[in-house]
Order: C-alpha cells, then sequence, then structure tokens
C-alpha cells in the first residue's frame, strides 16, 4: 500500500508540474500578445481566443484579466467594439480586487479602453465613469502616467457634455499634475482641449499664454512651426484667436495653412469657413461668397462621413445582438408552442363535460392547497428574513433567534409536507427558476436598477420554493450569514456576475468581493477565491 501510495503522489505532483510548465509557456506567450499590444502591432481575435480559454480554467485572477483585455482588445481593433466592451466587463469580473498581488495598472487600462469605446459610442456619461475608475486603480497601482491620462479624458466628455467649467478645470488641473511629476509635454499637451472654450469666453489673454506653452512644449511642432500631419485642425483655433482679436492678417494665414496642410474634409471646411467670416469682416463680398460655397460644400462631404461612422457604429450594434434576438424568438416561439398547447388542453377540458364536477371539486381542493402552500411559503420565508437580521447582532438575540430556528424547523416540515409535489430534475429546476417573473425583472434590472426590498423577498421565495438544499446550506446556524450575504449568494446562484450583483443590490464590486470571500471562507472553508470561485460551488447545490 505504502508504495502505491507513492505511485500516486509521484503521478499526481508530476501531473502538477506539467500543469504549471504549460501555465507558464501560455503566459510568456500572452506577454507576448500584450507586448504586441502595446507596441500597436497587430493581431486578431483567434490569436487570443486559445489563450482565454486556457486561463479560463488554469490561471490566475490577473492571467485571466489579461487574457479577456486583450481579447477585447482584438475586438476593438477589427471594429466590434460592443464585442470589445463585453471582454472588458468580462476582465474585470474575473479581477480580485481584494488580492495583495491584484494587476491594478492593468485594471486601469481595462477601464481606460471601456472610456474610449464610451467616447466613441457617445455615451459620455459613462465615459466619466469609466475614466473615474481608471484613475482610481492606476493610483492604486503607482502608475502615475496612465492615472493622469485617464483624469484628462474626462475633458474630453465634459467638451462633449456642454460642461465649460467642468472641462477647464479638469485641463488647468492636470497641466499642473503632469508638471509636478515631470511630465512637461503632456502638461502642455493638456491645454489642447481649452483654446475653443477660452476664445468663446474672450479670455485672449490665457488662450494665448496656454497656446504659447503648447507650442513650445508639447512636442507637436516642428523647427518651422509646424503642427504634427493629423493635428492641423489646430491652425483653425489660432485662426480664430487672430480673428476675434482683430489681427487679420495673422487670422488669414492660419485659415490659409489649413487649408493647404489639412486634406481632410474638416479641415478644408473649418479653413474655408475661417476665410468666409473673415472676408465678411473686412466686406469683400466676393470672396465671402466663394470660400461660403467651398465651406458649404465641404460640410456635406463631412455629414456623409460622419453619416457613414454613424452607420457603422450602428452595424456593430446590430451585429452584437443578433444572437441575443434569435434566442429571445426561439424562446418567444417556444412560448408560443406552450400556448397552444394548453388552449387545445382547455378545449378538450371543455368537451369532456361530463367530467366538470369532478374537475371543479379537484380544482377547489387544489385551490385551498395552493393558498396554504403560498401562506406557509410568506411565513417560512418572513422567518427566515427575521433569523438573518437577528444574527447581525447575535450576542443580544441568541435567545430570540433560539426560538426562531425552531419555528423554522416546524414551518419547514410543514411546507415540504406540502411540496411532495416538487420538481427533482436539476435542469428541470434551473428552467423553473428562469421562466418565473422575479427572474425576468432581475433580468431587465440587471445593468441600472436596484432591486426593491418586495423583489428581493420575490427571490427569496424562488430559492425556498425551488433550492431547498441551497437554502439550508447557507442558513446553517453555525455560520455568520447575514441577509446582505445570503442575498448576494442568490443572485450569484441564479447565474448572475459579480458586477450585476453589484448593480441588483446596490452595492460596490469591492462590497461584494468581500462577501464571496467571507461565504467562501466561513461556509465552504477556503481561503482563497472570488466571485468565479463561489459561483462554481453555489450552482452544485440544489
Amino acid at each position: 500500500m505504502r508504495h502505491l501510495l507513492t505511485v500516486i503522489a509521484i503521478l499526481l505532483a508530476f501531473a502538477c508540474c506539467t500543469t504549471e510548465a504549460d501555465r507558464s509557456r501560455m503566459r510568456a506567450e500572452l506577454d507576448s500578445i500584450n507586448q504586441r499590444n502595446r507596441n500597436d502591432q497587430p493581431f486578431t481575435v483567434a490569436d487570443v481566443e486559445p489563450y482565454v480559454n486556457f486561463f479560463d480554467d488554469h490561471g490566475t485572477p490577473n492571467d485571466r484579466l489579461l487574457a479577456h483585455y486583450l481579447l477585447g482588445r482584438a475586438y476593438h481593433d477589427h471594429g466590434e467594439a460592443p464585442m470589445a466592451l463585453q471582454c472588458y466587463q468580462d476582465a474585470l469580473d474575473c479581477a480580485d480586487t481584494l488580492s495583495t498581488d491584484c494587476d491594478y495598472p492593468q485594471l486601469a487600462r481595462v477601464y481606460g479602453q471601456m472610456a474610449q469605446i464610451f467616447y466613441e459610442q457617445g455615451l459620455y456619461r459613462e465615459q466619466l465613469e469609466s475614466s473615474r475608475y481608471s484613475v482610481m486603480y492606476a493610483w492604486k497601482g503607482n502608475d502615475t502616467l496612465v492615472s493622469l491620462t485617464s483624469y484628462e479624458q474626462e475633458s474630453q466628455a465634459y467638451r462633449n457634455l456642454n460642461m465649460p467649467d467642468s472641462l477647464l478645470y479638469i485641463c488647468e488641473h492636470v497641466s499642473g499634475l503632469y508638471r509636478k511629476y515631470g511630465y512637461t509635454h503632456y502638461a502642455a499637451r493638456a491645454f489642447g482641449n481649452t483654446f475653443s472654450t477660452l476664445i468663446h469666453r474672450q479670455e485672449f489673454d490665457k488662450a494665448r499664454r496656454y497656446m504659447q506653452i503648447y507650442e513650445s512644449e508639447s512636442r507637436y511642432f516642428d523647427s518651422l512651426g509646424n503642427i504634427q500631419k493629423g493635428r492641423e485642425i489646430y491652425y483653425r483655433i489660432k485662426g480664430l484667436y487672430f480673428l476675434h482679436t482683430n489681427m487679420l492678417d495673422s487670422a488669414e494665414y492660419y485659415f490659409r495653412k489649413e487649408l493647404r496642410d489639412g486634406k481632410d474634409f474638416d479641415n478644408q471646411h473649418s479653413g474655408a469657413l475661417g476665410l468666409s467670416e473673415l472676408y465678411q469682416i473686412r466686406q469683400q463680398t466676393d470672396s465671402t461668397a466663394k470660400y461660403y460655397k467651398y465651406a458649404y460644400s465641404m460640410l456635406d462631404s463631412v455629414y456623409i462621413q460622419r453619416a457613414t461612422k454613424e452607420v457603422e457604429r450602428i452595424q456593430a450594434l446590430h451585429d452584437y445582438t443578433r444572437h441575443q434576438n434569435i434566442a429571445i424568438q426561439e424562446k418567444e416561439k417556444a412560448s408560443a408552442e406552450k400556448a397552444k398547447r394548453q388552449l387545445s388542453l382547455a378545449m378538450l377540458l371543455l368537451v369532456v363535460v361530463i367530467a366538470a364536477f369532478i374537475i371543479y371539486l379537484m380544482y377547489i381542493e387544489k385551490k385551498k392547497k395552493q393558498e396554504l402552500y403560498l401562506q406557509n411559503l410568506e411565513q417560512l420565508e418572513q422567518t427566515q428574513s427575521e433569523v438573518l437580521q437577528l444574527r447581525e447582532h447575535a450576542e443580544v438575540n441568541d435567545a430570540l433567534i433560539a426560538v426562531k430556528e425552531k419555528q423554522i424547523e416546524e414551518q419547514r416540515m410543514r411546507f415540504e409536507e406540502l411540496k411532495k409535489d416538487s420538481l427533482k430534475d436539476h435542469a428541470a429546476i434551473d428552467s423553473h427558476i428562469k421562466e418565473s417573473n422575479i427572474y425576468q425583472i432581475l433580468l431587465e434590472k440587471q445593468y441600472d436598477s436596484k432591486l426593491t426590498i418586495t423583489e428581493l423577498r420575490e427571490c427569496r421565495k424562488l430559492v425556498l420554493e425551488n433550492l431547498l438544499e441551497f437554502n439550508s446550506l447557507l442558513l446553517t446556524k453555525e455560520y455568520k450569514i447575514s441577509v446582505k450575504d445570503f442575498n448576494v449568494c442568490i443572485l450569484l446562484r441564479f447565474g448572475f456576475k459579480s458586477k450585476e450583483v453589484s448593480n441588483l443590490l446596490g452595492l460596490s464590486q469591492v462590497r461584494v468581493s468581500q462577501i464571496c470571500s467571507k461565504v467562501l471562507r466561513e461556509v465552504f472553508k477556503k481561503d482563497e477565491g472570488g466571485a468565479t470561485a463561489l459561483i462554481e460551488i453555489l450552482h452544485e447545490y440544489y
């Protein structure tokens, strides 16, 4: 027997070494793709998917975070922004923010990329939220530059939300922070979003001072004062500055420079529009008409270009939701078939008039039993909720808890007697849960709405009706499970991710992670793991 155990131990050790060797190799290859990402070298979804699949089974939270992030980057680079956003959300679900070795800089990059997608989709308030998380985690990970650039990105959202005071504050504040930490050219670049607002407010001295810093320190200009290709729209801004300060010759120089150097539709339109405004001031009607007509023709091209981008954005959303629509259609079809069967059964019952009296008596009896069943269910759920609340102050409520637990046992016996015909098949139980009314409410609210007290009670009733083993496990008196802990476990057992649970309960993701760790430790005696590990365990109980 000793020899046999020795052989088994050796084989297990060999298997573990092989798994660790495989993980190290796969991680090295994933890091290689990450390096390509940082160097702006192309890679595809197919390049990353094997690593996502591998690390979902064998990786650490940081491995899974990086893999899902890179998959999102691949989708984004191929124009599939909604799929990229889903991958980034999956990456956030993988992160263990309570762990001492959590990769906070990587977490900040995930939120930064989400902010970029929200900006591209015109969801500026969502962009602000993601940027703020990026700032927070970058500071936590001592990544000063990422934190400051994410902070600066907030100014883009404020510009599009028409909040100029917030825009100016962010740009001026972050410029000072850049300079404080030695990022001089970033400090100069931060002024780039302020010029139009300052000119509009006629704060010309400040605008001139910021433009001088921008031109001398941003590293966007060559020795002759020419800006980098692709940034020629700055000439329009500088031309407007000279136009509004009555330096018309300088204004004309920069508007013409924009027309000459900026060949895209936006620059052609802006330069021509600037010249038309200039010649209108000079009262040169022929030149005004000439450039106004040209600006108008360019405006058509700008609208066409923007409309094309909008169509591409909507198409991406369509592609993302198409498979969801198919699933909904299949479910509706199944529901329609079920309704047809019910109608046929009702017609058959109408035909069998001779059995009407017997059926009526059975119906009355069943109704009484159902009412009694619901009454017991209500009482049991109420008593369990009281016990969970009392446990939060167990030291002063021991006697009352004991009384309530005795009531629970008596009520449970009556309830199980009434529930003799309950579902036994696990697949049928899961299906029954997902077809319930409260589950549909959860699906509707999972992204942005907090559940009411009544809806939480309905969730606990659904558990009592279908998941007695799960319910009994978490209510075992030696575990210190509170109402919040129980609600988190219920929603995880129903299949919702930690971010969705956070939304539904109005808790922070950090708080949800803490509860998951607490339940793993106190109920399942596991010192490590987060929401993903807890979900896997909870799905074993019915």
